[in-house]
Formats: C-alpha cells, sequence, structure tokens
C-alpha cells in the first residue's frame, strides 16, 4: 500500500483519543488552561453525563480575538517558544494540543475577551471546522460551551461509563483542582446541581471543609518543610491525615507537583504510605493533599499524553523529604483517638480555634478534679510505691526495655546532643528501597500517666491532666518490644537465649527446609536451629520469646521465608520486626500487677510512635473530663 499523509482532521482525532479519553479530560484541559491565563473564579457546569453539554468559564486573561482560530490550530501554544522551554515548564499546559484535540470530536463554541478589547468574540466549531466568527459582548475572560462530545466517534461513545460515573470523574478532576489553588474559586454544577463551591480565600483547610466536612478539616495536620537551594531546593506543603482517619483506597492521596495533579500510583505514594510505616492497619490508607515545589528544570512533566505523571532529577532527595516531612508531622502531631463528640461540639470548638481562644467547653487540667501540680504530686507518690497496690499477679514481671541506646547517633546541624534523638525509626522507603530520612526528632510525646487498674485483664486505665486513658496492654507492648528489636538489629545483633534442653518443634516438610535453609538470616534475630526428624531442634530463641509461643513463631517465620507477604530484604526485616513484636509481647487476658502496669506505660512514654502498635492499630484511647462529665449529665 502507498504512504499518504492523513488527513488533518484524521490527525487531529487520532491525536484526540490521548488526550480527550472521557468528559472529566475535556475539564481537566479547560480547567488547567483558564489556571495558566491567571483565572481567580472558574465555574464549570455538566449534563448528560457531560456528552450533553460540558462548560467552563473563567475570568482569565482571555484570548485575543486575533488569535481565537489560531488557538484551534494544532501545536499552536503561547507557553513555549524554543525546545529549551520544555525543561523549565512552569504551565499547566504547553503542547498546544488539547483545543485543536477537543474541537475534533465535539461541537465547540468559544467565547472570549481580553481587558484591552471593547467586545468579545464567538468562535463556532464543528469537528475542528470553524462554523462561523461573531462579536458578542462579554466580560474579560474565556467561556468554553462544549457539546455532543465524540458525536463522529460513536465507538468511543459506546465505551464510557454510565453518566454518574462520568459526574464523578469529573467531579474527582475539580476537586483535585480546588485543593491545589485554593486561591481561585471554583463552582461545580452536576445537571443543574450545584455540587461544590469552594471560597477562594486561599485557605487549603477551609477546601476541606467543603469536600470532606468539617470534622475531618480539623484533625487534619499541617505538613511543611524545604531543603536545599537554587536547582535543588525542594519544598513540601500541606495536610495530612492522622493514623485514626483513614480510607479505604488511595483515590483520597492528593499529591501534586509544581501545583501539577498526579496520579495515586507510582513512587511518590508509597513514599507516603511508607511514612505511616506502623502507624496504618493494612487495607487501609492515609487522605493526604500534599504539594511538592521543585526547580522547573529538575522536573520533567513531558512523559505522558494526559500529564499526569511527572520525573524528578534528583528523585531520592525528593523521595526523603517528602517521606521526612510526613512523618515528622505525624510524629508530632498525631494525638491520641479520643470518643466522638456531637457535630455542634466539635463546630464550636473548631471555630474558636480558629479565633485564637480556648473553647469554654474543654476544661483546663483543673477540671479533672485536681490541677496539674497536685497531679503530679499524687503520681510522683504512686510511682514511689506510696500506696499499696490493689492486687499482684503471680505472672512474670514484664520484660524491661530500656530507651534505645544513643551511641552512634548523630545531633543535627546545630549541634543538638545525641541524648535528644529516640532510637532509629523505621524508614520511609523510596522506590529504590533506599532510606528516605535520617531518625526523626523526638517529639508529640505521651503526658505522663497514672495508673488506676486493669479492666477485663486486656486494658490499662490511667489518668492525666487531659482525661481518662484506656491502653490495650498487648498493642502497647507490642510498641515497646519492636522498638526494642529495631534497636537491636540496627545495632548489629538481637538478644538470643540459648536454651538449657534444647526443644523439638514438628514442622511439616515445606517449613523446615525453609527454616533449616536460611542459618545466617534466622541467627541475625538469635535463632539457632537444627534438623531434627519431623521437625526442627531450636537451641537458641531471641531473649523475649516465651516457650509458649516458638512453635507459632517459627510457623510465620517460614511463611514469610515462602515470600507471602514480600521476599525483598526490607519487608524479610519488617516480617521479623512485627513476629516477634507479637509474639513476646503480653496477651490479652493476662493480669497484670499494678507495679507491672507502671513499668508498661513508662516504657511505653519513652517510644518514639506510642500511640499505635507496629500494625497500625491504637494503643490507646482517651475520654476527656467533657466527655465524662456529659455521660453524667453534669
Amino acid at each position: 500500500m502507498p504512504i499518504r499523509l492523513l488527513d488533518a482532521t484524521v490527525a487531529a482525532q487520532i491525536a484526540a483519543g490521548e488526550v480527550v479519553e472521557r468528559p472529566a479530560s475535556v475539564i481537566k484541559e479547560l480547567v488547567e488552561n483558564a489556571l495558566d491565563a491567571g483565572a481567580r473564579r472558574i465555574a464549570i457546569e455538566a449534563r448528560g453525563g457531560g456528552l450533553r453539554e460540558l462548560k467552563v468559564q473563567d475570568d482569565g486573561g482571555g484570548i485575543a480575538a486575533h488569535e481565537l482560530e489560531l488557538a484551534f490550530e494544532r501545536h499552536a501554544t503561547s507557553k513555549l517558544t524554543t525546545s529549551e522551554d520544555l525543561w523549565r515548564i512552569g504551565t499547566l499546559g504547553f503542547r498546544g494540543e488539547a483545543l485543536p484535540s477537543i474541537a475534533s470530536v465535539a461541537q465547540v463554541i468559544c467565547v472570549s475577551r481580553t481587558a484591552a478589547e471593547e467586545v468579545g468574540t464567538e468562535l463556532r466549531l464543528a469537528g475542528g471546522e470553524v462554523q462561523s466568527r461573531t462579536l458578542r459582548g462579554c466580560s474579560p475572560g474565556t467561556s468554553f460551551s462544549v457539546r455532543n462530545l465524540f458525536y463522529n466517534t460513536p465507538v468511543r461513545r459506546e465505551y464510557l461509563r454510565s453518566e454518574a460515573t462520568e459526574l464523578s470523574a469529573i467531579s474527582a478532576v475539580v476537586q483535585q483542582y480546588a485543593l491545589a489553588y485554593p486561591e481561585v474559586r471554583f463552582t461545580l454544577q452536576l445537571e443543574g446541581r450545584l455540587a461544590l463551591q469552594t471560597s477562594g480565600d486561599g485557605d487549603l483547610r477551609a477546601v476541606l471543609i467543603e469536600l470532606y466536612g468539617l470534622d475531618v478539616a480539623r484533625q487534619m495536620l499541617p505538613v511543611a518543610a524545604e531543603v536545599g537551594e537554587g536547582e535543588q531546593e525542594i519544598r513540601v506543603d500541606g495536610l495530612i491525615s492522622p493514623p485514626g482517619l483513614t480510607r479505604g483506597s488511595r483515590s483520597y492521596l492528593h499529591l501534586f507537583a509544581n501545583r501539577r495533579a498526579l496520579q495515586p500510583r507510582g513512587a511518590l505514594p508509597a513514599v507516603v504510605e511508607d511514612a505511616y510505616h506502623t502507624m496504618l492497619m493494612r487495607g487501609r490508607h492515609p487522605l493526604v493533599v500534599l504539594n511538592l515545589f521543585v526547580h522547573p528544570l529538575a522536573v520533567d512533566v513531558n512523559v505522558h499524553p494526559t500529564k499526569s505523571e511527572v520525573k524528578f532529577r534528583y528523585a531520592p532527595k525528593v523521595h526523603g523529604t517528602l517521606g521526612r516531612a510526613v512523618r515528622e508531622a505525624l510524629v508530632a502531631g498525631a494525638g491520641v483517638p479520643t470518643w466522638e463528640v456531637d457535630e455542634a461540639t466539635a463546630q464550636r470548638r473548631f471555630e474558636l480555634r480558629q479565633l485564637g481562644q480556648a473553647a469554654p467547653s474543654e476544661p483546663e487540667p483543673s477540671a479533672w478534679g485536681v490541677g496539674a501540680s497536685a497531679w503530679d504530686r499524687e503520681r510522683s507518690r504512686w510511682d514511689a510505691g506510696g500506696d499499696e497496690a490493689p492486687f499482684s499477679s503471680g505472672e512474670a514481671p514484664i520484660p524491661s526495655v530500656s530507651p534505645p541506646p544513643t551511641a552512634g547517633l548523630q545531633g543535627d546541624a546545630s549541634g543538638q546532643a545525641a541524648d535528644d534523638w529516640q532510637g532509629s525509626l523505621p524508614q520511609p522507603r523510596t522506590a529504590n528501597n533506599l532510606p528516605a530520612a535520617e531518625p526523626l526528632r523526638q517529639s508529640g510525646k505521651l503526658p505522663p500517666l497514672r495508673v488506676v487498674g486493669q479492666v477485663g485483664l486486656t486494658y490499662i486505665i490511667a489518668e492525666a491532666p487531659e482525661g481518662m486513658y484506656l491502653i490495650d496492654q498487648h498493642a502497647a507492648h507490642e510498641r515497646i518490644t519492636y522498638e526494642r528489636l529495631m534497636t537491636q538489629f540496627a545495632g548489629g545483633s538481637v538478644e538470643s537465649q540459648g536454651l538449657l534442653m534444647p526443644r523439638s518443634v514438628p514442622l511439616i516438610p515445606a517449613a523446615s527446609a525453609l527454616l533449616l535453609g536460611n542459618p545466617e538470616r534466622l541467627a541475625e534475630w538469635g535463632f539457632v536451629l537444627d534438623e531434627w526428624g519431623e521437625g526442627v531442634m531450636v537451641r537458641a530463641v531471641p531473649a523475649t520469646l516465651p516457650a509458649d509461643q516458638l512453635p507459632r513463631a517459627l510457623h510465620e517465620l517460614a511463611d514469610h521465608l515462602a515470600g507471602r507477604g514480600g521476599s525483598t530484604p526490607l519487608d524479610w526485616r519488617e516480617a521479623m520486626l512485627t513476629t516477634l513484636s507479637c509474639h513476646t509481647s503480653v496477651r490479652a487476658g493476662q493480669t497484670l500487677s499494678l507495679e507491672e502496669m507502671r513499668q508498661l506505660l513508662q516504657q511505653l512514654e519513652a517510644c518514639t510512635s506510642p500511640r499505635t502498635c507496629p500494625h497500625g492499630r491504637p494503643t490507646m484511647i482517651l475520654m476527656t473530663p467533657t466527655q465524662l462529665e456529659r455521660q453524667f449529665g453534669r
């Protein structure tokens, strides 16, 4: 067959297949153009699932009348001049493909006017061909009406989802840019119904209130970090949810690179979620709104037709800065979960907090019955043994967990002493499994807790000026043991204990083969095993592992060695830490003496991340004095 040049209309429709996938793609391109034009107000409408009509109106700079037809030519753009400009892109759009691609598969009405013009111009196109051009009175800015999308490519229409699904995708696009540009007022109408309206006052938390409600917005933790300078400057800015506020999918990870919305997949979301290491339960994901600012020369945005993916020139440094910023915000700001309060009270507290006032419904510590100083004296008396323990136990005391050693740890650039650091945190990982940050500063610690008693042989009751704490004794001891083992492993060896009488543990042949085939890896964690008829002969175990937990622990280790749950060195390390932490900790249903409970809480207070166990479950919950008083009708 002879080689021919494609007709311009056919070429435009092929290009449209990459740029315009669905109605939401049209909204994305038009909203980006409006933002590039400096718009401060953007109104979006969608009818018929976006196929019947899409409207985007802005108050930006507008398109000059003599350039209006040129704007719909392929590769016509005001944002690039030379090839060098591709490496310092400061706008959302730059290829000059969006408008001609949209016009080639729809009927378009464009009305635009610049501030220097007295009257606007209306241009009508269908299938990429200009139908008419007339003068029209309008305000400065640009208005697009896209009708009968894919009318000339019916196969594309057949593969679209339901109207509700397409409207949901449009809403998601607008939400993304409302979060990226809180200083812009967005209005979204779907099928004639107002679906979203932001104030445009520049307050990101106010946008979150519109999208997710007051209760979510007030819990979000601020993130801010800045490193480097010049071409290597990196800034992180935004809000993240505490560990107790999660969602079931990654669609709530709103990530931006220089305010360009990115897909919630790949290396960046992985870095963010790794920063929540041991703080989230499996299958749960945080709610995140984070913007990464990097020098235009240090990011390539021209790697995907929809411009939803980017590549960073200094990716390890970007990932490290992002992971560190998120982890620091979590350690510093994540509080203890409390019982929910009614919405009216939450609203009042939030408004007062915004005004910098104390909520009258939140009494000072003295309202707990004693002043803070009196409470401290009372706790000191208890800790000194001034009161007889109300009950005791014949159980062995909780294994002591001393604070992580400071040897080998470095202070910060200002010469901060090493003992101001808590031991090595589980560091966020990059896509290349490289540590993304140095150990984090100790902050957001628990208050001193006074033990009151034990409930159901599972929960420890303690008090502090903030109120009454319920502590899950197993989850709390898991956290203590996890950080202890992590520190020992980082130091080169986990404390091992040889058995006076070696113990045989029956195992299936496959499990025995895996365990016996990895003696070095197991020895790093304190295990010494020999071959034995129907299983293995255990000669040494980690010092904290109880004898009754040995068979179960060995079965789990065999599963991990088989690659279940990951096969990288970091996966293996994490599996060992969580498995040993779980099996060496006190159990639910185990009686603890008052002294044992005191020791456990003192050890928990020294932990770097005391509020969650290694699996991400909370170690404690808090009931404030206000909540208690409400229950008693005071």
